[in-house]
């Protein structure tokens, strides 16, 4: 993929270049309200902010993810700037697979707490997740944020430096993730806005990193 950018004003962006995607764990998909100036995710009146928190029954109603359909092949910088309305939770996927229905899957997760990352698979034939890394953070709900995902494919292995607003943290993968996956964002668990995407494809290597990767 070559460089890609994109904002989510009203007739700014294309949605051909987007495949929607639903979760596993429910059948119900919510959909993207156009603003002016971003994207959120439809959240119905009647649905309380407990209800809305992964594992309820009604969870679904509020949860929408989407792929570039065209995929992402080696080292590539995401960044999104989004917005929660309440406590939860913008995300970025990177995803092994392009399909109507998420399978085995990483999610870097923007709250109020902090930014934590996710890998999600099956286990048995259920979906499954667990927390591999995380930073705690202070932030504010109904202000603009900057979330950002890069992966770095070295020799050593293949890692993913995220932060917020500037703030980072990193977590090496495991071995066998693809050179090639797929890339986008979910709104779940609340009211998200979406202002812009971008990937930078390469590395940006900063000192530190170059650090911890040198031989």
């Amino acid at each position: 993929m070559e460089k890609y950018y994109t904002t989510f004003g009203n007739g700014q962006w294309n949605k051909d270049d987007w495949l929607v995607v639903r979760s596993p764990r429910w059948e119900d998909v919510s959909h993207w309200i156009q603003k002016e100036d971003c994207i959120s995710n439809y959240v119905p009146d009647d649905l309380k902010p407990e209800d809305m928190q992964m594992g309820r029954d009604r969870t679904g109603e509020s949860y929408i993810s989407m792929l570039l359909k065209q995929p992402v092949t080696g080292s590539a910088r995401l960044a999104t700037t989004c917005v929660f309305h309440s406590r939860m939770a913008p995300l970025i996927v990177l995803s092994r697979e392009l399909g109507p229905i998420h399978h085995e899957h990483l999610e870097v997760v923007l709250y109020d707490r902090g930014v934590n990352l996710w890998h999600h698979f099956y286990k048995d034939g259920k979906p499954s997740w667990k927390l591999l890394s995380f930073i705690e953070l202070d932030l504010a709900i109904n202000e603009k944020h900057t979330l950002t995902a890069e992966m770095i494919c070295t020799h050593k292995g293949k890692f993913l430096l995220m932060g917020c607003d500037g703030k980072t943290f990193g977590c090496r993968l495991a071995d066998d993730w693809p050179e090639t996956y797929y890339v986008g964002f979910t709104g779940c668990e609340g009211r998200n806005s979406f202002y812009d995407f971008s990937v930078i494809p390469g590395r940006t290597d900063s000192e530190a990193m170059l650090e911890r990767i040198s031989d």
